[in-house]
């Protein structure tokens, strides 16, 4: 298959978010990299791909950059700050998160020559990178609320890749706001955002969460492939 990199995937004069476009790109992409050399590699280690398509979602639905356009500041960004906000993954996934995405630079690097691959390998590599993606991943302050919400209904024991199982929890944190016992698991207060004031407020709150997690958690699914 011959792929073209540096295609755009938004439309260079009207700025554009090339949806179709964007999907197949990502799609082609991952596909290579799995019959890839490194992605066979990535097989023989026992590591589920996954992280890499979270890398490309994020990096084009916030940043606006693909691979060919990335620089170690947006994949910091990616890292420290997104994948720690938007994607619910128990914090010791990070080393395989981090795995799959030095195969993927280095896939890169050696497929398409992109000048970029090796600052962003050196920061894949960095000593102090996959603690510090740990310590975010696990810090409440860094969760939106419907990261916050998923991972309160996994604390409870809910299976929040599941549609019935994020029913189920969204009716139990609703139930226990009517008796008066959901400060036992408030939504957090996240930056930019004032605390939930009364109740009405947190259940809007709550189903606007239940409606990305159940966009999100289809997204999710590859980790229990």
């Amino acid at each position: 298959m011959t792929f073209a990199i540096h295609q755009p995937v938004f439309d260079p004069e009207s700025g554009e978010y090339l949806e179709e476009g964007a999907l197949q790109y990502r799609e082609d992409l991952e596909s290579l990299f799995e019959a890839s050399v490194e992605g066979k590699r990535l097989e023989e280690e026992g590591i589920q791909p996954g992280w890499v398509d979270s890398m490309l979602d994020l990096g084009i639905g916030y940043l606006e950059v693909t691979p060919a356009q990335m620089s170690a500041a947006d994949l910091r960004t990616i890292l420290f700050e997104l994948i720690p906000r938007k994607i619910s993954a128990p914090a010791d996934e990070v080393p395989a998160a981090i795995r799959e995405l030095e195969l993927f630079w280095t896939f890169l690097q050696r497929e398409f020559h992109l000048p970029n691959a090796a600052a962003c390998l050196k920061v894949l590599k960095e000593k102090g990178t996959v603690g510090r993606m740990r310590a975010a991943m696990t810090n409440p302050a860094n969760f939106g609320i419907a990261k916050s919400f998923v991972m309160m209904g996994m604390q409870r024991g809910f299976d929040m890749t599941s549609e019935a199982s994020i029913n189920e929890w969204m009716e139990t944190y609703n139930a226990e706001l009517r008796a008066g016992t959901g400060a036992s698991v408030p939504l957090p207060a996240l930056p930019g955002m004032a605390a939930p004031g009364g109740t009405g407020r947190r259940k809007a709150q709550a189903g606007k969460a239940k409606r990305k997690v159940a966009q999100n958690s289809r997204k999710q699914n590859w980790r229990k492939k």
